[in-house]
């Protein structure tokens, strides 16, 4: 046996202190931290930046003290807040490559460096960074203000806030659900073309009969899942407009009567599966009607303020009350009317309204218990955090594309954030997580208006053939400019305007039918020399190869990629000629040149070639 000397075991002990001190992942000497007191300011009329909230100069001498991490104090605020703090670099981290962290912020953020814009955030509970060496001053004080906006809920930079200093930008990308594996998704949601119907405007008789008319139309046209808004009685007290929004239930287990009957949803159901049609049910489990029965009944089951009353979820949204998931008998209900509507109706699963804001392990249970009725059932969050994905969720919303899909098309920003995006995306997620992709939905403007035709078009072919779930939201395949108002009667205008539209997602629909690696295959970034104006990737699956290739700008592009780096990344070993390209669908024109690959373009147009 070998005795090392007392010397010998403090010089040990010594060079791994040391070791572990110095190292640069250690987190004593990597990272400074920036939690503790701000100063803080409330913006209910958004008039920061053209005050100069964000100024070196701004006196803050009125902003109030907040910790940092914390939600703001008034839980009831939506809208925008102020954050300022300053703070000296640190003599571990100088001379260093230094990013700054923000582990979560409730929902979104703009972050300012001493006066610049530096940063913007969008998306809630999910970490990001910027490196921010060259916008450092190393040895004076710096200036950071953070602009946060709180959509819904609790807002305000509820995640620890620090430096780094970092050698490889993975080592910031990687989230902590990403060595994870997300829930298992029944088979046929790979092959979903998602369908947001709002009965109310589909039709002059805004009823389920209207749908059900026009359900060979859907089926022709390739949809295979009508996502309902939902179809429950609307509360009258506090009602917003005259027919009141559908997310204001008045009760959960009746079937709005200005829609029809029980028998005429069962009727509904009915058709949709003769024809192959799945139909899931959207429900608000987070809130009721103030007039639902609940209130009389259980008045326990429901938030209460300071003074005792019942309150909303936020200042806006004063059409209802919020449910307090503390309490079990709550739990138990709501469990009960998610199986009445599975095992009564035969629905093939939920849209949850506002999920995040709802416990975690409610979702799990009811995930359990409605698998054991009908194990093939979808459940759709309207959420995008990661951690659903583990908690209940087959599917989540992908709000970080859509936005991406406004900033680069309406607002000029470069085609490369959409990479960004999407590698983001891929490090924060547990591995198989499935995001429904979109460009429009109930809760924004209609993307033909707000965008513009072509730019409309090129968001849907990105839509489409990215990885994920495509929806459509009734009216945007004819190319509906006007948002149907939620608490009106409207109807979409489905004989005008067209524009090309219906063709398109009929054509779209078809290729994802045609070609599986559409739905399945692996998503591969592919460079091209206009990065700024042209995103391009492939979608891969075992021999199966396509090539998109989309210009996201207002001018005529000319753009080459590396035939070779494709052919090494996609089928290594193999030749690469003018007919290893076929075209499947768009009206841009590719030459190939001393292996390069030629694409010309017309202004937001695109093209799909199938890699032989």
């Amino acid at each position: 046996m070998k005795v090392f000397s007392v010397k010998k075991v403090i010089f040990i002990i010594f060079c791994t202190l040391f070791f572990y001190i110095n190292c640069n992942f250690d987190m004593g000497k990597s990272i400074q931290s920036l939690n503790g007191k701000w100063l803080f300011c409330y913006d209910p009329d958004n008039i920061g930046e053209t005050s100069g909230y964000k100024e070196i100069s701004k006196d803050r001498s009125n902003w109030s003290s907040i910790n940092i991490p914390s939600f703001w104090n008034d839980e009831n605020y939506d809208g925008f807040g102020w954050y300022a703090t300053v703070f000296t670099l640190s003599p571990k981290l100088k001379n260093k490559n230094i990013a700054l962290v923000f582990d979560s912020v409730d929902d979104n953020a703009v972050v300012y460096l001493n006066g610049k814009r530096i940063h913007e955030h969008i998306g809630y509970g999910i970490r990001f960074y910027k490196i921010i060496t060259d916008q450092l001053d190393s040895y004076r004080k710096n200036l950071l203000v953070v602009k946060v906006e709180d959509i819904g809920g609790r807002g305000g930079i509820n995640g620890k806030v620090y430096l780094q200093a970092i050698i490889k930008e993975d080592e910031l990308l990687e989230g902590e659900y990403s060595q994870l594996e997300a829930l298992p998704s029944p088979k046929w949601v790979k092959d979903a073309i998602i369908y947001e119907v709002y009965i109310r405007s589909y039709s002059p008789g805004g009823d389920f009969n209207g749908l059900a008319n026009d359900l060979p139309r859907l089926r022709e046209m390739g949809i295979n899942c009508i996502w309902l808004m939902p179809i429950f009685p609307i509360g009258e007290a506090k009602r917003k407009g005259s027919l009141g929004s559908p997310y204001s239930i008045l009760d959960y287990k009746a079937v709005n009567p200005e829609f029809g009957t029980e028998d005429d949803f069962r009727d509904f159901i009915e058709k949709a599966h003769a024809l192959g049609i799945k139909v899931i049910l959207d429900i608000a489990c987070n809130h009721t009607a103030w007039d639902n029965y609940l209130i009389t009944e259980h008045a326990d089951w429901y938030t209460i303020n300071k003074e005792g009353e019942i309150v909303s979820p936020n200042d806006d949204w004063t059409d209802v009350a919020d449910l307090n998931y503390d309490n079990n008998d709550l739990r138990e209900y709501m469990w009960n009317v998610l199986e009445y509507w599975v095992q009564e109706y035969d629905v093939d699963g939920y849209r949850m309204d506002v999920a995040e804001l709802i416990p975690d392990d409610f979702w799990n249970i009811a995930l359990s218990r409605l698998q054991n009725i009908r194990p093939d059932l979808l459940i759709l969050a309207e959420g995008s955090h990661p951690r659903l994905h583990l908690n209940g969720f087959h599917l989540t919303y992908a709000w970080n594309t859509c936005w991406i899909f406004y900033k680069i098309l309406r607002y000029g920003a470069p085609a490369g954030k959409l990479y960004n995006v999407l590698e983001k995306e891929h490090y924060r997620y547990p591995s198989n997580s499935l995001r429904m992709r979109f460009s429009e939905n109930h809760d924004l403007k209609r993307v033909a208006g707000f965008l513009g035709n072509q730019e409309a078009k090129v968001a849907a072919v990105l839509t489409f053939t990215l990885p994920g779930i495509p929806m459509i939201y009734a009216g945007q395949e004819v190319g509906a400019t006007e948002k149907p108002p939620l608490f009106e009667k409207s109807v979409v205008d489905w004989e005008k305007p067209d524009r090309g539209f219906y063709e398109l997602y009929s054509a779209l629909i078809k290729l994802r039918e045609d070609y599986p690696v559409l739905r399945y295959g692996k998503y591969i970034p592919v460079k091209n020399s206009q990065p700024k104006h042209i995103f391009s990737f492939a979608r891969v699956d075992g021999n199966k190869s396509i090539l998109i290739v989309v210009n996201m700008s207002s001018k005529d592009k000319e753009v080459l990629l590396e035939a070779r780096e494709i052919l090494t990344e996609i089928h290594p070993g193999n030749d690469f000629t003018r007919d290893s390209l076929k075209l499947l669908f768009g009206d841009a024109s590719f030459t190939l040149d001393n292996s390069k690959l030629k694409v010309e373009f017309l202004p937001f147009s695109y093209c799909l070639l199938e890699i032989q």
